[in-house]
């Protein structure tokens, strides 16, 4: 993956945890399972599945995809929140077709009315270890992000990201200044019309560099649908992937009964 998705993917874990991480209104526990395929224009292939449970106070995900060589890779996420203290915790793990293996973790701490501190860690693929201290404000618009990142080597990176919402979406404008000061842009726009979800992510490095991914999501009348994903590096190579996923089988049970003192 190229660094500067992977750091973007580090940084969306960190503030988009806020949005995924409230409490179930309800008493009891809904999934929702979906199965899949995809196919890539690198001629992989293979079949996912997909489910993910809210439960008062909690979300998990879990998800697996295998290969047309019967490989299989893995991602699991985990965000819980406590109303009571104000306080919440995330982690994720994911696991590639050849076993190598990311995480994250970290904890949220509201601060002050609509205001939050995010900290935690991000182990790679590389086995490398970084750590990021954010504080996240929401606004009468949308939000804004603040915080510093730290690498493997020491090395500190700052990070502004302000985050626009209208009434079809939001758009997103995030810059990450390096040790060294060098400056990487993110911008993202979503787009939702009826039936559509269209994610365009654009990061242009310290050099000029531009990388582009473009997510068009569409929905039939059942839940079901297609997904393609775009995207076009540096080099101006395109890679291009399509996913299609069935209408959600819904469960609804009875909420864990949460063990004494938790």
């Amino acid at each position: 993956m190229n660094k500067r998705f992977n750091l973007l993917a580090l940084t969306a874990a960190c503030v988009a945890v806020l949005s995924v991480a409230a409490p179930a209104a309800s008493a009891k526990q809904h999934k929702r399972s979906r199965t899949g395929t995809f196919q890539d224009s690198n001629g992989n292939s293979g079949t996912t599945t997909s489910s993910t449970t809210h439960s008062p106070g909690s979300t998990e995900h879990a998800s697996t995809w295998t290969n047309q060589d019967g490989k299989t890779g893995s991602h699991n996420s985990d965000y819980t929140w406590n109303k009571s203290t104000e306080t919440g915790a995330f982690s994720s793990s994911t696991t590639t077709l050849n076993g190598k293996t990311e995480s994250r973790q970290g904890t949220i701490k509201e601060t002050a009315p609509d205001s939050y501190e995010i900290q935690g860690s991000k182990t790679g693929l590389n086995g490398k270890t970084s750590s990021f201290d954010l504080d996240k404000t929401k606004t009468a618009t949308g939000s804004t992000t603040t915080g510093t990142i730290t690498g493997g080597k020491g090395g500190v990176s700052t990070l502004n990201s302000a985050t626009t919402k209208n009434e079809n979406g939001f758009a997103k404008d995030t810059t990450i200044t390096g040790p060294k000061g060098g400056e990487t842009k993110i911008d993202t726009t979503l787009t939702k019309t009826s039936g559509e979800t269209l994610k365009n992510t654009e990061v242009t490095g310290p050099k000029g560099k531009t990388e582009d991914r473009v997510v068009d999501t569409k929905y039939n009348a059942d839940g079901s649908g297609t997904r393609n994903i775009e995207r076009t590096g540096p080099d101006g190579k395109t890679y291009t992937r399509t996913e299609t996923f069935s209408a959600p089988t819904k469960t609804e049970t009875p909420a864990p009964t949460p063990a004494p003192g938790g």
